[in-house]
């Protein structure tokens, strides 16, 4: 006969031993509080590191805004012989009985020192019919010289522009920094490829050889830095000014 495997059977009245369960691990109350005292210490300790970074990418951005915004009123003068002759953002250097050269400004009107706001130039730029260039009147053209994005915060628009109907009407078209002011713009107006800038920086005795210049007035929204306010440096320093300049 050949071989009968053994078949065991558990008996049921038979007691079986559960299995041992470890503890599972937990914070102590001093532990916890370990822990978030020192991710608060981390915090503050990249807080201003996260801010430098941030700023530097603003700076960068309103640095790189500037230039281009020099390239297309240069585009649009090699197109139409000059800059948009708008009579409201003249200022004429013949006034001041010194001969000295004339321009247009545009942009902040009151801590940028800008004769209109800048939407009046972006609007020939952009080639939208209002303002000044209503019927397409100084881009006969319709051509686009300048675009960027739609500004963020209708209520503090910032980075870009204030287009639709999100934004208040009278900022329509207006071109915004990284810190919510208008780039200020200034043209040359006669035609002598200079531009002086004592009306905006008060240091700014020497006339710049270009014929557009463009400026943001950074984070403290005024012309100047600390310390030094109205100027565009500190005095006998070789510090780069707080303000963004594109002729440097």
């Amino acid at each position: 006969m050949g071989r009968v495997g053994w078949i065991h059977f558990q008996n049921p009245h038979m007691k079986t031993r559960p299995p041992t369960l470890s503890p599972s691990p937990a914070f102590t109350l001093i532990e916890l509080i370990t822990v978030i005292a020192v991710i608060t210490i981390l915090m503050s300790l990249l807080y201003p590191v996260l801010m430098m970074a941030r700023e530097t990418a603003r700076r960068s951005k309103a640095s790189m805004a500037t230039k281009q915004i020099v390239t297309s009123c240069k585009n649009y003068a090699n197109d139409y012989g000059k800059y948009p002759p708008i009579p409201a953002a003249l200022v004429d250097g013949s006034d001041s009985g010194r001969g000295e050269s004339s321009y247009y400004s545009y942009g902040d009107t009151q801590t940028g020192k800008c004769k209109v706001d800048n939407s009046q130039l972006f609007d020939v730029l952009r080639g939208i019919a209002r303002g000044p260039n209503a019927a397409d009147e100084l881009n006969k053209r319709k051509q686009s010289y300048f675009e960027d994005n739609k500004a963020t915060d209708a209520n503090n628009p910032r980075e870009g522009f204030a287009d639709g109907k999100d934004f208040a009407s009278e900022l329509q078209g207006q071109l915004f920094d990284p810190w919510g002011k208008q780039y200020c713009i200034v043209l040359d107006a006669d035609g002598d490829n200079m531009l002086k800038l004592d009306g905006f920086f008060q240091d700014a005795t020497d006339p710049i050889r270009s014929s557009a210049a463009v400026f943001s007035m950074a984070k403290n929204n005024e012309i100047g830095g600390k310390g030094y306010q109205g100027r565009l440096r500190k005095e006998r320093s070789k510090e780069a000014p707080e303000d963004i300049i594109s002729w440097e």
